[in-house]
């Protein structure tokens, strides 16, 4: 039986093995027609349309569309003035007010060398209010989303950067509405990490222009060393679109048939304001960080009184040219072998400015008409004068995670004069006081850098008036003691709770 049974399992063996050597070789033969196939559509593929469809993949998911960032803010201000009582009836005045201010920020980076950046603002008091129609300088684009007034929603910022590189020097080339608010130094109170392009001291405004920056780190050898050429312009001398019917005559000439071009002439006394600067980092190894700015101003504005006894008005004139700079230190982090050290931050600053009057001392009077006219002087002087002022401030670590405590002090002599108008100081801006200023302030993280909670207290002390007006005649300083009705001192304390996403 035995014998029998081997041979049978043999030969169904071999059978066995002839079947499954057949079928390997079907599979074969089906693996190399479908890899044939495969090539064959490989070839059939158009590599450059797929490269270009995945660009546009890209582009959609995460290249170069339009990114968008929420910073908003609710905050309630108590306001303080104290005023000079050598005058019946003058009493001091204190208000508290409650506003919301939301700013869209936006970015595209199409190319490596090409970005867009923009923001919209808008900044408002609780409720309706009477302040535009009260204040014709409430919503002056020098400052339009860094004062509170409706809910109407203006342009903050719209520029382009362009990257390029001249051997060593990589450079920048931007135009449109500038990042200039909340710059170098006044980032810190702002808690916001990344300053703005100005040095913060003597120049915190909205304006429209240009930048040419350069870098010279690698040609230098000085570590973060920069600079740039920053163009400006602060009003146009233009008319609007049917901007008045002055008597501007169409050719026949006729008396009924009056036309006024479009933004031609504008006021008869206004003018074009422009403001040229050299911003200049001298050294920043992420320690130590030296800033400088010089720049000249042309046709500063001044609130000139027009009109006759009894019915004066204020118009926006050209009183004078105006030069100044600053330099700027800070240091962040004391010392790396303490904690507390570490994460402390100081700075200081000295800043001055130089006014160049047009015209003379006095006021003139028309005999015929009895039109009232302020001439051409600058700070209420025809005489050149130079102001100054010093900054200083330190930010320290709380006493939770991720907690600060800031200390700052400014002080700013008789015809100190800032573009400081964009300052976010309900009271008015801090940095152009004519006299000292102090203030504190803690941030309190609640939900990590997405909520966040601070407390300010900003006091100004004035010893002359004029602070943080305009260039002409309401600007004069006069002494505070001196001057019935005039603010002595302002505070501002503020509570507030910031969302950022």
């Amino acid at each position: 039986m035995k014998k029998l049974i081997a041979p049978v399992l043999i030969g169904t063996a071999l059978i066995t093995y002839s079947f499954a050597n057949e079928d390997i070789s079907a599979q074969l033969e089906e693996m190399k027609k479908q890899i044939e196939e495969l090539k064959a559509a490989q070839q059939s593929i158009n590599i450059n349309a797929l490269n270009r469809q995945i660009s546009e993949i890209k582009a959609h998911t995460g290249g170069d569309n339009v990114k968008f960032n929420i910073d908003f803010r609710t905050a309630y201000d108590h306001l303080d003035y104290k005023l000079n009582k050598n005058a019946p009836g003058v009493k001091d005045l204190s208000n508290g007010v409650w506003t919301n201010k939301l700013i869209l920020n936006m970015s595209a980076q199409p190319r490596d060398d090409l970005v867009f950046r923009g923001a919209l603002g808008a900044y408002k008091l609780f409720g309706s209010n009477n302040s535009s129609a009260m204040n014709p300088y409430q919503a002056m684009d020098w400052y339009g989303t860094q004062s509170p007034s409706d809910t109407t929603i203006k342009l903050r910022e719209a520029y382009f950067i362009y990257f390029g590189q001249m051997g060593e020097v990589d450079y920048t080339v931007s135009f449109g509405r500038r990042p200039s608010v909340d710059g170098f130094l006044v980032n810190l109170r702002e808690d916001n990490a990344d300053p703005a392009s100005p040095v913060g001291h003597n120049i915190n405004m909205e304006f429209d222009g240009a930048s040419f920056m350069f870098n010279v780190e690698k040609l230098t050898g000085i570590a973060g060393m920069y600079f740039k050429l920053c163009l400006g312009r602060g009003n146009s001398k233009a008319d609007t679109r049917y901007g008045a019917f002055t008597g501007y005559s169409m050719i026949p000439l006729d008396p009924h048939n009056f036309y006024q071009p479009n933004y031609i002439k504008g006021d008869l006394d206004s003018a074009n304001m422009d403001l040229a600067g050299l911003l200049m980092q001298l050294y920043n190894d992420g320690q130590y960080t030296l800033m400088a700015n010089l720049f000249k101003g042309w046709n500063m504005m001044g609130a000139d009184i027009d009109g006759t006894p009894g019915n004066y008005s204020a118009k926006m004139k050209s009183v004078g040219d105006m030069t100044g700079g600053s330099l700027s230190l800070q240091v962040s982090g004391l010392s790396y072998e303490n904690d507390f050290l570490m994460d402390t931050t100081v700075f200081a600053s000295y800043a001055f400015n130089k006014t160049d009057p047009k015209g003379t001392h006095g006021v003139l009077v028309d005999p015929n008409s009895g039109t009232i006219d302020q001439l051409k002087e600058m700070l209420g002087s025809p005489d050149k004068k130079t102001g100054h002022s010093f900054y200083a401030g330190v930010q320290i670590p709380g006493f939770l995670n991720q907690d600060k405590i800031g200390f700052e002090y400014n002080y700013g002599s008789k015809y100190w004069r800032s573009f400081t108008y964009g300052e976010d100081t309900l009271v008015g801006s801090k940095l152009a006081t004519r006299g000292s200023a102090y203030e504190t302030y803690y941030i309190l993280p609640l939900l990590g850098k997405n909520l966040t909670a601070q407390i300010r207290y900003t006091y100004m002390d004035y010893k002359y008036t004029g602070s943080d007006m305009f260039f002409g005649q309401t600007g004069t300083p006069q002494k505070t003691s001196d001057t019935p009705g005039a603010v002595k001192s302002a505070s501002d304390l503020r509570l507030s709770l910031r969302y950022r996403y």
